[in-house]
């Protein structure tokens, strides 16, 4: 395969699709990776229609099973990709549960977190081996209690009780709540992903791998409006999507997945962001670096839940570079 391929988890539609859509069209192979294999074929095609033969192709991808991202990444070795960029773009929100994942945990934080953390781990040598390269992690500001989201300020007790329920509680479950706290997993896993590659081997100054975390705002017509009432659905996949062409000009948190898809591509392949590692790029400063919340930046809480996530993965000394043996 003679172009550079980046990996797009959920590039079926939404703001994957988008950012894989505006990846080709730069002369990126785009891999969607997904578990509804029919979306991704529709959206394989149309994307070779675009940007040519060599654009896009797809493989069955469940992040919300262990043993699905293993058989991915094997596949990926099998193949002998070229990975320049990996994008853990997709996310799951439920409105009743806890459902659970194939390995016991609670579906949102398996999906949004933890098959990505086992999917990057995984992946980190053939991205090193082929650096300059990227990892992007697409989190949210509701992950931030001083922003007004109309969500749920984050809640995390103990880690065991947060994969069972998506909360701070055993005998409760608020789908809402748990997809703010899986955000706020995204940017822990971020900063502690980037800081244990800088104390590695696997990148230096000629070779870079950086690891970033993306926001697009609010994007009314995502996959995350799927387990919505039916008529509150309509409103978020027929109507929202117009308003937010409107006023994505003057309400920057607020944008049309076309725009924001494009954004998260400039954040995989931008030059000048090359060397730039543990970073946010939110929608709020038109997608210029800016902090997050103070509690993303609690370092403690991220080894914690690295530690807990290698752990749970059951990710092995051997399969990743930064998991030391026991």
């Amino acid at each position: 395969m003679k172009r550079e391929v980046v990996l797009v988890t959920g590039g079926n539609s939404g703001i994957g699709f988008e950012c894989a859509r505006q990846l080709a069209r730069e002369g990126r192979h785009v891999l969607i990776a997904s578990r509804n294999r029919e979306a991704s074929r529709r959206a394989v095609s149309q994307i070779v229609r675009e940007s040519g033969a060599e654009a896009a192709s797809e493989l069955g991808l469940d992040l919300g099973s262990l043993a699905s991202v293993r058989s991915f990444v094997k596949e990926v070795e099998a193949r002998d990709l070229p990975l320049r960029a990996l994008v853990c773009n997709a996310g799951l929100q439920f409105a009743k549960g806890p459902q659970l994942s194939a390995d016991g945990y609670e579906l949102t934080f398996a999906v949004n977190h933890l098959g990505h953390f086992l999917l990057v781990n995984l992946l980190l040598a053939r991205l090193a081996a082929h650096a300059p390269s990227r990892v992007v992690v697409v989190a949210s500001g509701v992950h931030d209690p001083a922003r007004r989201t109309g969500m749920p300020k984050p809640a995390v007790s103990d880690l065991e009780t947060l994969a069972a329920t998506g909360g701070p509680q055993r005998d409760a479950f608020d789908g809402r709540l748990a997809y703010v706290n899986s955000k706020l997993c995204n940017l822990w896993f971020t900063y502690e992903l980037a800081r244990r590659i800088m104390a590695s081997p696997l990148s230096s100054e000629t070779r870079p791998l950086s690891v970033n975390a993306y926001e697009p705002g609010l994007v009314p017509g995502s996959g995350l409006g799927r387990d919505y009432p039916p008529v509150l659905r309509f409103v978020w996949e027929r109507i929202l999507p117009g308003v937010a062409w409107a006023l994505s000009p003057v309400l920057p948190s607020i944008n049309p997945a076309p725009k924001s898809g494009r954004a998260l591509a400039r954040v995989v392949l931008d030059p000048a962001l090359e060397r730039s590692s543990g970073k946010y790029f939110p929608s709020h400063t038109r997608w210029r670096e800016a902090p997050s919340s103070e509690f993303s930046y609690d370092e403690a809480r991220a080894r914690e839940l690295w530690e807990a996530s290698v752990a749970m993965s059951g990710l092995a000394a051997g399969e990743s570079p930064l998991v030391a043996p026991g």
